[in-house]
């Protein structure tokens, strides 16, 4: 393993392909970081603040050094010198001890912001190759790798960045997209910064060669220009603000904030993004994963861990046959199609990030999602009818005969705010090899 000293709290990672597609790529792996109520890197140097303490350390060891050349020595400083090697060893353990660096100076009006753009080697032990400092007060909370058609397929690096924006209550000074193209495999090249009205860049996603982000409640889709991006289309309405995004195909797969998940698809022909379906039920998106073109899952920010699916022919009324529009919109809140629940498990921590993995090499995919405390879990899909019915059935008998240290019901407490559907909770079929041999013949 191999790790990264970051200097603020890491937002969003992407990976980046350099160079053209006729030549010889490199990988390289963009990390975006920020940190609320905290000073830039240069605001922090120019107080004089050392993030190591070695500058406080070596100033009380010369005042030590000033102190005892003006006492008078004898033999038993003598003897206490002889121990000064073995004082400056338990300084070097104590450095080598200590994982996180000190905490700089609290800015004293909120608002203020320290980031960076960090350009990291996965395949030379993680090393750095770059770090760009954002602006004061200025955070950068998403990335995301995209390849303009017209840029002949190169890939680049966007940045969504929030300028002054403050928590309680939600408010920002100024939003921008920076586009950042990557020269030789190893340092970042600023190309141009667009601003963007509607509300903080939360989300940006490739899409068919073009730029699609989440700006507030608006769904925004951009070109590649000389000087800025370009706006050819956008879809405003969104319930609160623009969460998560993934694409797939003519597909964008929109994480609100308070409002689950919405499925939008782009009209070509008439160059416009159309709302598909959406989720009645309200949920707080914290991660999103899309598991195929009609079916994805969503985790929230009380535990819980859903799978939504596309109902069978939803996405007829969105198509335009006839190549006109029709003199109502399709895409109403009442004639919309709903998102059916498949599965629903209360996991019981904020799940912080969610993806798509095969645990064996030639297996099954499997949903590997992480907690907001370290953990890490995993729900696998069963692959036939019998091991369903032979885990439900242990899952049953495990109900009565688990023992209970804090006495709650185990399919209770998975179903914390809504019934929990067709999850088999692993976590107590594990508990089968703490019972004793004549609990578990029984």
């Amino acid at each position: 393993t191999n790790k990264i000293d970051l200097r603020y709290t890491p937002r969003q990672m992407t990976l980046l392909s350099t160079g053209t597609p006729g030549q010889q790529s490199k990988l390289v792996l963009a990390i975006a970081e920020s940190d609320y109520n905290d000073y830039g890197q240069e605001e922090k140097n120019a107080m004089g603040f050392d993030p190591t303490g070695e500058t406080k350390k070596s100033s009380k060891k010369d005042a030590n050094k000033d102190d005892s050349m003006d006492m008078d020595e004898d033999s038993d400083n003598e003897d206490e010198k002889k121990e000064d090697p073995e004082a400056d060893e338990e300084d070097d353990e104590e450095k080598e001890s200590r994982q996180t660096p000190i905490r700089g100076p609290f800015p004293p009006k909120p608002g203020h912001w320290g980031s960076c753009i960090r350009l990291v080697n996965p395949s030379n032990n993680c090393e750095t190759l770059d770090c760009v400092e954002m602006n004061r007060n200025e955070a950068a909370l998403c990335c995301a790798s995209v390849r303009f058609h017209s840029r002949g397929g190169e890939s680049l690096l966007a940045v969504g960045t929030v300028t002054g924006m403050t928590m309680h209550p939600m408010k920002h000074a100024a939003s921008h997209v920076a586009l950042y193209r990557v020269v030789d495999g190893e340092r970042l090249q600023l190309l141009h910064r667009t601003r963007v009205d509607d509300g903080p860049v939360l989300a940006l996603a490739h899409f068919q060669g073009r730029l699609l982000v989440g700006t507030g409640g608006t769904l925004r889709l951009y070109e590649m220009g000389k000087k800025q991006l370009l706006r050819k289309c956008e879809l405003r309405g969104m319930p609160t603000v623009v969460k998560s995004l993934q694409t797939a195909g003519d597909r964008a797969y929109v994480g609100d904030m308070m409002r689950s998940v919405l499925i939008v698809r782009y009209d070509s022909t008439a160059n416009r993004l159309v709302l598909m379906s959406s989720e009645p039920s309200p949920r707080l998106v914290t991660a999103q994963e899309v598991l195929d073109l009609n079916t994805v899952a969503v985790a929230d920010k009380f535990g819980n861990v859903c799978i939504l699916r596309l109902p069978h022919g939803a996405d007829a009324a969105v198509v335009d046959i006839t190549g006109t529009r029709a003199l109502w919109d399709v895409s109403r809140e009442d004639t919309m199609p709903r998102l059916e629940l498949l599965c629903h498990y209360h996991v019981g921590e904020v799940v912080t990030g969610m993806t798509r993995a095969s645990l064996v090499a030639g297996g099954s995919e499997s949903i590997i999602y992480v907690t907001v405390t370290g953990r890490v879990g995993a729900l696998v899909p069963f692959t036939s009818r019998d091991d369903v019915d032979f885990f439900t059935e242990l899952e049953s008998l495990l109900r009565k005969d688990v023992p209970r240290p804090t006495g709650r019901e185990p399919q209770l407490y998975r179903s914390y705010y809504a019934p929990v559907k067709h999850v088999v909770d692993g976590d107590l079929c594990h508990a089968y090899h703490m019972l004793t041999y004549e609990e578990q013949q029984g």
